[in-house]
Order: structure tokens, then C-alpha cells, then sequence
């Protein structure tokens, strides 16, 4: 028997079909999955499998492409299937985005059904699931390319094999067993998942980069018409979250050296340069490790919410930790800096240098019943709605994509990224043009802000002395999301470098606030003003204007509108207390839409309940489903530094504003 198991912050959910006995999960033998397979033109030995996956999800117009499938790379004697997901944008355009998603070894396809997707699963009844268009789709601005990394989501490596999952202890069991007396097939379920023995070669960076470098010149080579031309500004944009946004910047810079190495030689036509125009990163975990461990005790005690986390006293052992001799500093340092340290030896010490900066979070679990990755959410987060993982077993949704595996939420990471330097990557990205964007919601814990705008601040040294004016002394200029609503502030250069604080978001800001995070990804990859969305010359002396610090301020108690938990079968480790955990295991109340409830009368038609704590600019202001949003204001100016950080109304603080929806700067 062998066993899969991970650590609660970071852990392994796999999401399957429940079992009873030895039965199997619902799952699409390959002979039945009707996809079509072609060899790839840019290698022989790999391969692309696709197909249409009619009826899985509704985009905002039927006339949208959709394509689903995987790229199958030859690694080991075996193969790395590589899951993606393309959709085509609602309008003609030459931009091409990327979505990596957050979370180490976390699946895409949660940002594409909770975040950005075009699509989400919604409660239509107490016995329905129903998919709709979200409005705020990222499909609205940019052609979109979701994928998996390796043995990640639908991804696998083969062979792939029959076992169970225990949802209460996160575990993943080959072969598989009968459910267990002390569980229930609520909690203990069959399915069919990808290879439980890693591949060893593909245990870094820029083997996984190699990997996803061969993933596109397949794709691209089998759908050219979505690769931008050579001539277009707006390239190729990669945007990644959380603890996987690291990898952004370090697949990009494996992508330029392809390309200098392609511009150097004779290549073959098979062989695409890959320019990547913009990158960004949302609630970025790992770029700056020391900011991010000092980060923590200035979230705690001194937020912009005006909300003691924690006392001095609770916080004092995080600066101890970072401190102290041997502690989170001098491991890093060590880490980065390893002349003296065996291969072996300097994994270890980097390995405890990332336990060390996670475990400045352990005050916070203890001291507060609070999210990590939401401080006006309880621990156990109920948003971003989970009821997508029952979409996603399902065997109607299974059929239409052709999958022979179950859906893998999140696995332990399958690259460390230990040695690497994202800092040094972006520094090098920057010097050659990319436009770098840091977004963070303001209420995430885990990657907060301030560490974001210490990162920023820290890449603005590497800039050019001539780059007028200084990032540091760049002001912060209001977000104008529509002509009410202000959505956060950001700090913005010529020298195409960026730090956005987004108001009342947490950890997944494209869910708390959609519509803002939507107008900032647009004017990202657009090349735009962030705080107008006016079109501005990033070469030259542009700079934000207005206050130094982004430290407009919210209510003094943020719990207002808090949602209730809810429990998730399929992710009783992270979502069920333990009250409502044992229940499950004890096979006791209802399930209902894949949440548990201890009585069917406690479940609520979905516009009748809390599910979400956002503020004011979160709904659509419209049901327009093309555009963005554009403001005749100066693209450098910035209102006062009074109120609180939701629901600004412009017309209050005397500023005329002309909003248009400019659906041609989609072209």
C-alpha cells in the first residue's frame, strides 16, 4: 500500500467520484474519450489530444472556440500529459494569456471556475448545478490558455491508477480499499488518478519550464491563429498567483533563453520564438522571501483596516524567528548564497528556509479564528465557493472532456523552486521590456500587500538611474474601475514596473472584486494606464501621481457580512470543523450540491444566504459582456487620503468623470 500525504497549509485534495465498496469512480476510458490526436510539428514524439467539450461550460457567446485536451511529452519512457484549456476571447483579438494558477502544485482549473474563467458553477436548485457565463471573465479582454502543471489537476503522468481518497486526512491510498468502518463513502472515495511514483527528472524549475516551453510550441503550432504576431505590442501575457507566481518569471526567462539560443541558430520552421509581453502576478507568495517574513507582523499589527490581528506579544516570537541567529534571514541568505554547501546541503537549508517564513504564520492560526488567505473570513474559508469540484466529477463533464483521470484539485508541489531567484528573473525581464505587474488584495494574510509593495520597491532599485521618475517616490493614483466605483490604488512607471493594492480582496481578488481585477489584468496586457485605462507611452516619463504610501484606511471592524463555513465534502480537510468533519464520517446529516449540512432545511436557495463579504464595485455595474472601462481624468492624478477603502463615490468627492465602455481597445 502506498501513501500520499501533505502538510495542512499546503495540502493534497484530490476530488473524486464517491465509491461504494470497490467501486470504481466515474471516470472515461481513452477508447470512449473521442478526442482527436495529431503529432506534433514541432516534435515527432510529441503529441496533442483535443477536442470541444460541448456543454461543460457556457461562455458569453455561442460563437466563442473552446478546445480542451492535453499535450502528451515523452519524459522517463513514460509520458507527461499536460491538461489545457483554451478559450477564445468574446471579441477578434491578438492577445494571448496564460494562467498559471496559485498554490504549490495548485490546478488551474480553480482559477478558471472560481476566479477568471468564463464560466462558473452555480446552485440552481436543491438538486441542480448550473453553469453559467461569469461577466467578468478574463475572455472579455484576451484569448485564454489555462494549464495544468505536471500530475496537477486533469494532468498525469502514466501510468495512470486506480486508488482512494480520504478526503478527512487529505490521502491518497494504492491500491484501492473499501470505505473504512471509522469513515463514510462521503469521505472515502474511488477514483482514478495520475502515476503515485513521481518523475524524478522533472523535479526543478527549468525542467518544468522545458516541459512547458515544448507544451507551447505544440499548441501554437496546432492553433496558430492564436499566437500574436511578431509585430504586436501585446504579445503573449503569463499571469500566475499565490506561491506558484515564482514560477512566472522563471518560465519566461527559460523562454527568452530558447529564444536567444533560436536567433543564434538556423531553426527549423517548427520551432516559434515565445515573447512574453507582460507578466502578472496576484498575491504573490515567494518572490521576496525576507519581506515576505517581515510582512507578517506589520499585517498583524499595523493593517490599513485598523484590526489588531494579534498583541506585541503574540507577534514578538515572528521576529524572533526572522531574527535570531540561525533564523529565517540568515537561512535565506545561506540559501541564495551557498559557496561553501554541498547540492545536498543546500537543499536542506533551503528547505528549512521556506518552513521557517511559513511557520511566521503559525501565531496567527493559533491567536485568531481568522483566514489566512482572508482576515474577515473564519478559518475555515467558505470563498471561493468549491461547488465546482462536483461539476467537475461528474460524468457528464468527464465525457465532455475526454478525461481518463479524476479531477486532482491540488497535489504536494511538483517542482521545487528552492535554489531559484524570481527576483533576479524579473530584474533581467524588466532590463528587456516586459511589463511587470504586482496586484494584491488587501485582506490576504498569507501574501499580503505590504509584502508585494516591499517587492516592488525592491525591484525598483535594479531599474535604470535615468528611468524618470523614481518608482519609490511615484505616487499611488486611484483605480478608476466604472464612474463610481475607485477599486484600489496603484504605482506605475515607465519602466513598465507596477504595484496595485486592490480593495477589500483577499487572497483571490478576481472573486471579491471581479470587476476591478478584470479592468487591471485588461490594461496590463493592453499597455494602458492601470488607474485609467487610457492609453499612455510606457517609454517615455510616465509615473503615477499622488500619495506616497497606499495606506487609505477601512472600517475599524472588517467582520461585517462574514459568510457562514460550509463544508465540502470533497475537501473536508480545509473546509469542515471538526464537529462537522466527525459528522460526515459518521455518515450523518445531507449532502446537498456537494456541501454537507446537518439537516436538508438548513440548506438556502443561493440568493437568500451570505456568500460573500465584498464590497461595493463586486457586482457588475452593468450586463454589458464586452469592454473596458476608460476615464477622461489625468492618468497621473490621485484623489485625498481620507474615507474608507470600499465603495468610494467619485461624484462625492467632486470629480467629474466620462466613462465609456471602449469595446474597440479589444481589437
Amino acid at each position: 500500500m502506498v501513501l500520499l500525504r501533505s502538510v495542512r497549509l499546503l495540502c493534497a485534495f484530490f476530488s473524486v467520484a464517491p465509491a461504494t465498496n470497490w467501486a470504481l469512480a466515474q471516470f472515461v476510458p481513452l477508447q470512449d474519450a473521442n478526442l482527436t490526436t495529431l503529432d506534433s510539428a514541432h516534435d515527432p514524439n510529441i503529441t496533442i489530444s483535443y477536442k470541444i467539450p460541448k456543454g461543460a461550460c457556457k461562455t458569453a457567446f455561442d460563437t466563442q472556440k473552446q478546445y480542451s485536451g492535453w499535450v502528451n511529452i515523452p519524459v522517463e519512457h513514460r509520458s507527461a500529459s499536460l491538461f489545457f484549456w483554451f478559450v477564445e476571447a468574446r471579441e477578434p483579438s491578438s492577445t494571448l494569456t496564460i494562467w498559471l494558477n496559485g498554490g504549490a502544485g495548485g490546478s488551474s482549473m480553480s482559477g478558471f471556475w472560481q476566479e477568471n474563467g468564463p464560466c462558473e458553477v452555480v446552485e440552481k436548485d436543491k438538486d441542480h448545478l448550473e453553469v453559467k457565463a461569469r461577466e467578468w471573465g478574463w475572455d472579455r479582454a484576451s484569448n485564454m490558455l489555462y494549464i495544468d502543471l505536471p500530475s496537477v489537476g486533469f494532468s498525469y503522468t502514466t501510468p495512470i491508477t486506480n486508488g482512494s481518497f480520504d478526503s478527512y486526512n487529505a490521502t491518497t491510498i494504492f491500491p484501492p480499499e473499501p470505505v473504512p468502518k471509522w469513515s463514510s463513502p462521503w469521505a472515502f472515495m474511488n477514483g482514478t488518478f495520475s502515476s503515485p511514483f513521481p518523475l524524478s527528472t522533472v523535479d526543478n524549475t527549468t525542467a518544468t519550464a522545458d516541459l512547458i516551453w515544448n507544451f507551447l510550441q505544440t499548441f501554437l503550432l496546432t492553433f496558430p491563429q492564436y499566437n500574436p504576431p511578431s509585430n504586436s505590442s501585446t504579445g503573449i501575457s503569463l499571469f500566475a498567483k499565490g506561491t506558484t507566481a515564482p514560477l512566472a518569471p522563471l518560465f519566461a526567462s527559460y523562454f527568452h533563453s530558447q529564444n536567444l539560443a533560436l536567433s543564434n541558430a538556423s531553426p527549423p520552421n517548427a520551432i516559434l520564438p515565445i515573447k512574453i509581453s507582460s507578466i502578472g502576478l496576484l498575491n504573490a507568495c515567494g518572490l521576496d522571501p525576507l519581506s515576505q517574513a517581515q510582512s507578517y507582523a506589520t499585517m498583524a499589527l499595523n493593517n490599513s483596516f485598523h484590526l489588531p490581528l494579534l498583541t506585541p506579544n503574540q507577534t514578538a516570537p515572528i521576529m524572533e524567528a526572522y531574527n535570531s541567529r540561525g533564523g529565517c534571514s540568515d537561512l535565506f541568505l545561506a540559501c541564495r548564497n551557498p559557496s561553501s554547501l554541498t547540492e545536498d546541503e543546500t537543499s536542506q537549508v533551503c528547505q528549512q528556509a521556506w518552513q521557517c517564513v511559513y511557520s511566521l504564520t503559525i501565531p496567527y492560526q493559533q491567536f485568531t479564528s481568522r483566514s489566512l488567505y482572508d482576515i474577515n473570513s473564519p478559518s475555515f474559508d467558505p470563498l471561493p465557493n468549491q461547488t465546482y469540484l462536483t461539476h467537475l466529477n461528474s460524468l457528464e463533464f468527464l465525457t465532455a472532456i475526454g478525461a481518463p483521470v479524476n479531477f486532482t484539485d491540488t497535489t504536494p508541489p511538483p517542482i521545487p523552486t528552492l535554489h531559484d531567484d524570481p527576483l533576479s528573473a524579473l530584474t533581467s525581464l524588466l532590463s528587456q521590456g516586459v511589463r511587470i505587474a504586482l496586484i494584491h488584495g488587501d485582506r490576504d494574510y498569507l501574501c499580503n500587500w505590504y509584502s508585494g509593495q516591499s517587492t516592488s520597491l525592491t525591484l525598483s532599485q535594479t531599474l535604470p538611474l535615468y528611468t524618470p521618475p523614481p518608482f519609490n517616490t511615484t505616487g499611488y493614483a486611484d483605480i478608476h474601475v466604472n464612474s463610481t466605483y475607485i477599486g484600489g490604488v496603484t504605482r506605475q512607471l515607465a519602466a513598465n514596473l507596477s504595484f496595485t493594492r486592490v480593495y477589500d480582496a483577499g487572497h483571490f481578488p478576481s472573486y471579491s472584486q471581479p470587476e476591478t481585477t478584470f479592468e487591471i489584468f485588461a490594461r496590463v496586457i493592453l499597455g494602458l494606464s492601470l488607474s485609467t485605462g487610457q492609453e499612455v507611452d510606457l517609454a517615455a516619463t510616465f509615473g503615477t501621481n499622488g500619495n506616497p504610501e497606499a495606506n487609505k484606511t477601512g472600517p475599524a471592524l472588517l467582520a461585517t457580512n462574514v459568510p457562514n463555513a460550509r463544508c465540502y465534502i470533497r475537501k473536508v480537510a480545509d473546509t469542515c470543523d471538526d464537529e462537522s468533519a466527525r459528522a460526515v464520517l459518521r455518515g450523518e446529516g445531507v449532502v446537498i450540491n456537494g456541501v454537507w449540512y446537518n439537516s436538508s432545511k438548513d440548506w438556502q436557495l443561493p440568493g437568500q444566504r451570505s456568500d460573500g463579504a465584498v464590497g461595493q464595485g463586486a457586482a457588475p455595474t452593468a450586463t454589458v459582456m464586452t469592454g473596458i472601462f476608460t476615464t477622461s481624468l489625468s492618468a497621473t492624478t490621485s484623489t485625498s487620503n481620507s474615507g474608507a477603502v470600499s465603495g468610494w463615490d467619485c461624484s462625492a468627492h467632486g470629480l467629474s468623470i466620462v466613462g465609456a465602455l471602449a469595446g474597440l481597445l479589444l481589437l
